[in-house]
């Protein structure tokens, strides 16, 4: 690969949609680039997994152009609308810059332009600062590609005034760093730090996005370990962690064992909160809920580290799906073995250990034994029939449903409704 710089005539194999919104611009007498994340990743040897073009058009340009596509105004006031070419969406931006950014996160206006070049001096980073048209190759007035042969990471400009002007940026750049195994050069480094408390004015939801972006990179364990005080500006649950070094740094070990799940990184992350447990997953569940991340996401991840450190073996492989169901044990046993794993404990052992149980687990569901109420060959009314009312409903049931599960009974209704009639007189 050839590392020449900006207007660099590497050959980009577009997709023909991004190809044909290109070709309609520019024979509409517009310059058009695809640009940012996508050149970048193709600069990289990677696929990319979207397009989003740039043009000299304005907006009402756009849409003469693109009057016989279906079309989105997704941001249309500040220049973006989105072209379904082929079934393909494509945002596609008019070349601006940005007005002041006096809340931290979003520019007060945007001005038009019609250069590149200007519009790639508003971006974050030199590797998203890129942009590609068959004619015109690479346009790289940042040194893009240089800090992509290097694996750098550094802001266009001044690092400082970057991220005073888009706080997100911050964790953008911890994100990119953790994906692409990229170092932060210096000065982006030293200004992260000194304006972590800036990350005060992006939501909750965009921090969350962002930290579950890092989770699943190959270098989060390095990230987090380096930036610890850029998590705790937005995650403060882990103070007490973070000042324990061993139990942070074999926590954060755990993740690069785990499959591309966000639960289970999440769950990696907040498994060991508290002294106990049940202590653990309760601060997991508050620390999501700040997040506002979703319902399902607060409960799998409190589960997890509520089970976290049980003892699993086949034997009490039917017990514990009851206690977790066919989902949450399957991902408690991975986040098991990662946490062996992470201990530095015997691979051999802990490999072996982890396919019988999950030999046993699929053996469970494949007999269909029972593990839940659902199953269970009694229901509310029979108990109703036999005199039980309210809440010792539910809890004969469970009660039966666990001497099912442990061997003491057979799941046949007969039996069932007799050992619950015997309770009873009890």
């Amino acid at each position: 690969m050839d590392w020449k710089g900006a207007n660099d005539k590497m050959k980009l194999i577009l997709p023909i949609p991004v190809q044909k919104a290109i070709d309609q611009l520019q024979k509409a007498g517009y310059a058009a680039y695809a640009v940012g994340g996508c050149v970048r990743d193709h600069v990289l040897g990677k696929t990319p997994h979207d397009y989003d073009i740039c043009t000299a058009a304005v907006p009402e340009k756009m849409q003469e152009i693109f009057k016989n596509e279906r079309t989105v105004e997704t941001g249309i006031k500040h220049g973006t609308l989105t072209v379904i070419m082929d079934h393909m969406p494509l945002e596609i931006t008019t070349f601006r810059q940005d007005g002041e950014y006096l809340d931290g996160r979003h520019p007060e206006t945007v001005q038009f332009t019609p250069r590149v070049e200007d519009d790639l001096s508003r971006r974050d980073f030199t590797i998203n600062a890129m942009a590609y048209a068959p004619d015109a190759g690479i346009i790289d007035p940042f040194g893009g590609q240089q800090d992509c042969k290097a694996k750098i990471i550094r802001c266009v400009g001044e690092a400082e005034r970057r991220f005073r002007e888009d706080a997100l940026r911050i964790l953008r750049a911890l994100r990119f760093s953790a994906r692409l195994g990229f170092e932060i050069e210096e000065k982006t480094a030293r200004a992260i730090h000194d304006l972590k408390h800036t990350l005060q004015k992006v939501s909750r939801e965009r921090i969350a996005a962002e930290w579950t972006g890092l989770l699943q990179g190959s270098y989060a364990m390095q990230i987090l370990l380096e930036y610890a005080d850029v998590l705790l500006e937005t995650m403060p649950e882990f103070s007490d962690l973070a000042e324990n070094a061993d139990q942070w740094q074999e926590a954060l070990a755990c993740l690069k064992y785990l499959p591309g799940d966000d639960m289970l990184h999440w769950a990696a992350l907040l498994q060991h909160l508290a002294k106990t447990p049940e202590a653990s997953a309760e601060a997991a569940l508050q620390a999501l809920k700040g997040l506002r991340m979703s319902a399902k996401m607060q409960e799998g991840v409190s589960v997890l580290a509520k089970w976290s450190r049980a003892e699993i073996a086949p034997g009490n492989m039917q017990e514990m799906l009851m206690h977790l169901g066919k989902e949450y044990l399957e991902k408690l046993l991975l986040l098991q073995r990662a946490n062996a794993l992470a201990a530095g404990m015997d691979e051999a052992e802990i490999q072996n250990a982890y396919r019988e149980n999950s030999e046993k687990l699929a053996a469970l569901l494949a007999e269909n034994a029972c593990y839940s109420l659902a199953q269970l060959q009694v229901n509310g009314r029979d108990l109703a029939a036999l005199g039980f009312r309210g809440a010792e409903i539910g809890e004969r049931l469970h009660a039966l449903l666990l001497s099912v599960v442990r061997g003491e009974i057979a799941n046949e209704k007969d039996a069932l409704l007799k050992m619950a009639e015997e309770g009873k007189r009890k």
